[in-house]
C-alpha cells in the first residue's frame, strides 16, 4: 500500500515551502493552521523527507526542514542568535565536478552551511566587550 499525501501533509509542505528560511518542527507546529500534536509534525515530516518534497539539515542538536527544486541547500548561521539566512550563489558546483572527477561519485545534491556570527550578534558581543574592558 502506497501512502498518499494526506491534507495534514499538504498544509505542513505548504508552510515550509511558504517559508524563506529552514523550520524546525516546533516552528512548522506554531505556523500551520492544523490542530495536531508534535510527534504528528515528525511523522509527517519523516514521511515528505522519505519521498523526497523535502530536505532536512541539523544544527545545535535541532533538525531543520527546507524544501528545494534540486535538493541543494546553501546557508548561513549565527551561532549566537541561531538565525538562519539562504543564499542562492552556489560555490559547491566546481567542487562537484571535481569530487566526480577524483573519486568517481555522481553528486545528487548538497547541503553548505556557514557557521559565523550576524552582524547583530557582532555588535553586540562587540560592545558587551568594550563595555567590560
Amino acid at each position: 500500500m502506497q501512502s498518499k499525501l494526506t491534507k495534514l501533509r499538504k498544509g505542513i509542505l505548504e508552510v515550509i515551502k511558504d517559508s524563506k528560511k529552514p523550520l524546525s518542527a516546533k516552528a512548522i507546529l506554531n505556523l500551520s493552521s492544523f490542530k495536531m500534536d508534535l510527534s504528528t509534525i515528525y511523522r509527517a515530516l519523516n514521511f515528505l523527507e522519505e519521498q523526497r518534497y523535502i530536505y532536512s539539515l541539523s544544527f545545535s542538536g535541532v533538525k531543520f526542514y527546507f524544501e528545494s527544486k534540486k535538493g541543494n541547500g546553501h546557508f548561513l548561521i549565527c551561532s549566537e542568535c541561531h538565525k538562519i539566512l539562504e543564499f542562492e550563489n552556489c560555490v559547491a558546483l566546481g567542487l562537484q565536478k571535481k569530487m566526480k572527477e577524483e573519486y568517481g561519485y555522481e553528486i545528487a545534491s548538497h547541503i553548505l552551511l556557514f557557521k559565523g556570527l550576524c552582524p547583530k550578534c557582532q555588535d553586540y558581543l562587540n560592545r558587551k566587550r568594550e563595555s567590560m574592558g
